[in-house]
């Protein structure tokens, strides 16, 4: 069995003819890629790019589909050639852009978590730094696989202060040509309305607010209702959201539709026999998500 330590942290081993990383002698992830395959003619296509990310988006992926078999390269220099990689990533501070996100983000996640000060450092100054762009799919990522929890309480202030008003833009752009068609993009709107409902139960903020002052006109009342359908106790249990906070975000909903859309006649009614002067006993407020609208 072959081994190259990086670090005190990080180390590769060769076993079975697969390379495999070790971070403080457990098992993270078997390597499966190597070699982007670069033709001749693609190499000028490359003079511009930042990150393997950006090199992979260009070349069509097609590396992911070459196999190690078809382009006949032995597991040793396999091995080895992944050893050099990360050797220089580490080299270079873990600088994400020499190897793919795919890697880098999980790796540094757990190097931070194994004690790595420097990879600590990069992981928060990344996640920052992606997350400030506002692409939804990075977002998502980082929301959902906790990593925002790896900032204190200023650095995540300072993030949502320097990234809100791009994330808004970008949910509610998203949000706008979706809703034109809203059974066809059904699932995609949930998708964003639970990341919304997510960032504000989680962060304390107010983003949900803020996307429906800006949502079209004609499309308010149709979004006001497919909030209402996903705010739902039950699918928060399992990001322990308190139920208290979440009532008091449901209500606060409730009341700004309440207060500044009187034109929602039929909403109101719904929101009056019930919802808003808090008839419904606990138990059947865990059930409103799964309210019917006629």
């Amino acid at each position: 069995m072959l081994k190259f330590s990086i670090n005190d942290h990080l180390e590769l081993r060769l076993e079975n003819n697969k390379t495999n990383i070790y971070v403080n002698n457990e098992l993270f992830i078997q390597c499966k890629y190597l070699l982007l395959n670069i033709s001749i003619e693609e190499m000028d296509n490359l003079k511009d790019i930042n990150s393997i990310d950006e090199a992979v988006v260009k070349l069509n992926r097609s590396f992911e589909f070459s196999s190690p078999k078809a382009i006949k390269i032995s597991p040793e220099v396999q091995f080895w050639g992944h050893c050099s990689n990360l050797q220089v990533w580490y080299e270079n501070n873990y600088n994400s852009c020499l190897i793919h996100s795919n890697l880098a983000f999980p790796l540094l996640k757990k190097l931070t978590e194994a004690g790595d000060l420097c990879a600590k450092k990069v992981f928060k100054e990344e996640i920052a730094k992606r997350f400030e762009n506002g692409h939804l799919g990075t977002v998502q990522f980082f929301v959902y696989n906790n990593y925002l929890d790896f900032l204190n309480k200023g650095e995540l202030e300072c993030l949502f202060e320097q990234s809100s008003a791009i994330l808004i833009e970008n949910i509610l752009n998203q949000l706008k040509k979706l809703v034109i068609s809203s059974l066809t993009n059904y699932r995609t709107i949930k998708e964003l309305i639970d990341l919304i409902l997510f960032i504000d139960l989680k962060f304390n903020k107010i983003l949900l607010i803020e996307i429906f002052k800006h949502f079209p006109q004609k499309y308010e009342e149709q979004f006001a209702k497919l909030v209402l359908l996903h705010l739902n106790y039950k699918e928060f249990n399992n990001y322990k959201i308190p139920y208290g906070k979440f009532y008091y975000y449901f209500e606060q909903f409730i009341t700004f539709l309440y207060e500044n859309y009187p034109c929602f006649n039929k909403l109101n009614k719904f929101l009056d026999s019930g919802y808003y002067n808090s008839s419904y006993s606990l138990e059947e407020r865990f059930a409103y998500g799964a309210v019917t609208y006629k």
